[in-house]
């Protein structure tokens, strides 16, 4: 979504990444009736519908992203600090041939990765100089750049390799969760319609949970009116149209949070006049599945 407010952006850190209001309140002292409004609506709407050469770009920023996620699993580890994450994921985005990083790469654990403490590093300078713990999941967001074209998604990642019984309940509720959303991206459906097929599913599923952690992260997830969903493609975060067509590429976010755990999973897609195709290259979603990947990476 476009603005601070649709990314969770807490208001203060906002203003200090946002010199728009600056910008205005310079140009009132001058012109005190000028009227300022908002571009982004227009800017929105001529973005949002992508081409087959802007798709090509945003593919290949994908391909790029995803060597830099692998190398942020491989580097994940017990006592390594969030910052070398983050330094491995630039490296082998800059050798796949990235221009830059799209946003600067999210490698966020334990109690790091919940909503409240993703921006902190805006203010805290050795925020990501946090060392991972054993028995912690993290959350391994990023993007690269590609010729202004930006790549984004992730997952979760356990420190230690593994998840416990109920991390891996929690992942399979989410994992469940997301795609009954992803289900509904297509053309005419809304972002409330994913919303609403999320938050269904889980509500289905609350009652057969076994797990204290994946319990607490059902009934916190269901007080929540919707998770981050945005547009993709020379902006990180581009609006979500009012309805889908095909040619818009969006990412869904959804964050289940227990504790001070949490959980995400993040991909990129392009509306087709079908349904919807996932832009980035596969990744893993079972927890399993995310356990068998990290070993095959660590063993290379």
């Amino acid at each position: 979504m476009s603005g601070d407010s649709a990314l969770g952006i807490p208001p203060v850190l906002g203003t200090l990444q946002n010199p728009n209001m600056t910008w205005t309140n310079m140009l009132r002292q001058h012109w005190a009736d000028l009227e300022v409004k908002d571009g982004f609506a227009i800017l929105d709407e001529v973005r949002s519908v992508k081409s087959s050469t802007e798709l090509a770009r945003m593919r290949k920023a994908a391909a790029i992203t995803a060597e830099g996620f692998w190398a942020g699993v491989h580097a994940i580890a017990p006592g390594k600090t969030q910052r070398q994450v983050e330094g491995a994921v630039l490296d082998a985005c800059f050798q796949a041939g990235s221009d830059g990083p799209s946003i600067w790469p999210w490698v966020r654990s334990g109690p790091y990765a919940l909503q409240n403490t993703l921006f902190e590093p805006f203010v805290d300078y050795h925020n990501l100089d946090r060392k991972m713990m054993a028995g912690e999941v993290v959350r391994l967001d990023l993007g690269c750049d590609f010729q202004m074209y930006k790549g984004d998604f992730g997952r979760t990642i356990p420190v230690s390799g593994h998840f416990d019984e109920g991390q891996s309940e929690t992942m399979e509720l989410l994992n469940g969760a997301y795609l009954a959303g992803v289900n509904m991206m297509r053309p005419g459906g809304t972002s409330k319609d994913v919303f609403t097929a999320t938050l269904a599913y889980i509500e289905q599923h609350q009652t057969g949970l076994k797990t204290a952690i994946a319990k607490a992260a059902a009934a916190d997830a269901l007080k929540q009116k919707g998770f981050a969903l945005h547009g993709l493609g020379v902006d990180m975060a581009e609006g979500a149209p009012k309805s889908f067509q095909a040619g818009n590429v969006l990412c869904y976010e959804p964050l289940l949070t227990s504790g001070n755990q949490a959980f995400f999973v993040e991909d990129t897609f392009l509306i087709t006049p079908a349904g919807h195709d996932v832009l980035n290259p596969a990744l893993p979603y079972s927890p399993r599945d995310i356990e068998r990947a990290m070993s095959d990476v660590k063993a290379k």
